[in-house]
């Protein structure tokens, strides 16, 4: 599937522009949001993983450190960024650039799916997760790793983000991130706050 080009200016683009500029900085990472993922999630060597909005391919470098057998790929929209996670050599895994709403694999072809400090900057969530069912097999699960803010604080910063140039979209609660993945025929498996910033939330198809 090719590459779908984005309308100057949209979310996307602003992501795209900004993530090609901090591609050389660590900027987004979270070396906690890993620990807790990587301590928790359960993969053998027929386990392939998406990392969706993968940047610079650190969590599967720690992933690979896990399992040497399993099939890992990882998709991002910043091209510098995938420069980056291409030059670590990461046995086994394919880099694509692209966007979440047209994912570029088969169908029922991942069996988890991680999105760490990613999903905020999803402008068109609805069709990223139709994307993500469609690519999830049976029994696959999909993680959410992002910000977690205090309801107060989250509103005020979702009224600022349509003016932000770093193409972030919206911050969610567990209530609305479950809300709009149960439209889409998921459950919710787990939520955790696992820092005063962050939470990890779980999904399985229903």
């Amino acid at each position: 599937m090719e590459y779908r080009l984005m309308k100057k200016n949209s979310y996307s683009e602003r992501s795209k522009i900004f993530f090609d500029r901090v591609a050389d900085t660590n900027y987004g990472n979270s070396e906690k949001l890993d620990r807790y993922i990587l301590k928790n999630i359960d993969i053998d060597d027929e386990t392939t993983v998406l990392d969706l909005g993968c940047g610079d391919g650190r969590f599967l470098q720690k992933l690979r450190g896990l399992n040497s057998n399993n099939i890992l790929y990882g998709l991002d929209i910043s091209e510098k960024m995938l420069e980056i996670a291409s030059s670590k050599k990461i046995e086994r895994c394919e880099f694509t650039l692209g966007d979440s709403s047209y994912l570029p694999y088969g169908d029922e072809s991942i069996d988890l799916i991680v999105c760490l400090n990613s999903f905020h900057h999803y402008s068109t969530p609805g069709s990223t997760i139709k994307e993500i069912k469609r690519v999830l097999s049976s029994d696959g699960r999909v993680v959410i790793g992002d910000i977690f803010t205090l309801p107060i604080i989250r509103e005020i910063i979702n009224l600022y983000l349509p003016y932000s140039r770093s193409g972030d979209y919206k911050m969610y609660s567990k209530k609305s991130l479950d809300k709009i993945f149960s439209a889409e025929g998921f459950e919710n498996q787990n939520f955790s706050i696992i820092s005063p910033w962050l939470f990890v939330s779980e999904y399985k198809k229903k």
